[in-house]
Formats: structure tokens, C-alpha cells, sequence
């Protein structure tokens, strides 16, 4: 009796890894958090992308206001980065990540980040500083 119910149970966890197994796969990576009296140039943390999946690169930044006016809206334009040895890769700019998911499409293996060029269309340093939460990324 203890034979076929431990197979029984067996034959069940194979089934359900099979079956899981066939969803499509999810993104490989996300970090939520959260940006601060950022002024253009900042950078945000580094992600590593191993590309083991389809999932195209993402940026959305919620609640954006500026420092100066935190109960107006705010629109924010930002890079995604390829950090590598010499000059970092620019993969695109995507404008207005407050009012959408901003996608950079699969990129290739390796380590990414994202920085602010322009917030409310101006890329001058300190003209304003950005608060933003939350900051979403998938990869």
C-alpha cells in the first residue's frame, strides 16, 4: 500500500512540473523602488539581464513630481545603458516614463541601468529634482 501511494505522489509531481513547466516564462528579473530629489544625470542601480528569457526591458516611474511643485504632474525622459569596459552603450531613450511603461525590447546579455535626461522636457543640471515612487523595472 505505501508503494503505490508514494508512487501516486511521485507520478503527481512529475504531472504538475510538466504542466507548470508550459506557462509561459515570466521576466527574469524586476526591482521596485523608488526615486528622490534625483536632478538630470542621476543613475539608478545596476541590473544584470542574462537574457534567459523573451521579456523585453521596461521603465515606469508612478507618482513623479518635482521637488519644487509635489502636487504637479511631471514628465521625466530617461536612457537604459549597457555598463561596459570604455564608453557605456546607449540602447534608447524613451520619453515620459510617469505617463506609461517605457519597453527597450530583449536586450542582450549583460549589465544595464537607467538615467534621467529630462524632466518636464529640460535636461539642465539642478533645474529641477525628480521624486517618483514607485519605479518599476522588468527584465
Amino acid at each position: 500500500m505505501r508503494i503505490s501511494r508514494m508512487s501516486g505522489a511521485v507520478l503527481a509531481g512529475v504531472l504538475a512540473t510538466v504542466t507548470f513547466g508550459a506557462v509561459p516564462a515570466h521576466a527574469e528579473g524586476s526591482k521596485t523602488s523608488y526615486i528622490s530629489y534625483w536632478a538630470t544625470g542621476g543613475e539608478s542601480s545596476r541590473w544584470h539581464d542574462g537574457n534567459n528569457d523573451a521579456v523585453s526591458t521596461s521603465v515606469r516611474f508612478s507618482n513623479c513630481t518635482t521637488a519644487s511643485s509635489p502636487g504637479t504632474r511631471t514628465s521625466a525622459a530617461v536612457s537604459v545603458w549597457k555598463d561596459v569596459f570604455g564608453p557605456d552603450q546607449n540602447k534608447g531613450s524613451q520619453s515620459d516614463v510617469c505617463s506609461a511603461t517605457k519597453y527597450w525590447g530583449r536586450l542582450a546579455s549583460g549589465d544595464y541601468y537607467f538615467s534621467l535626461d529630462k524632466i518636464n522636457g529640460t535636461s539642465g543640471s539642478g533645474t529641477f529634482h525628480l521624486n517618483a515612487k514607485p519605479v518599476t523595472m522588468t527584465w
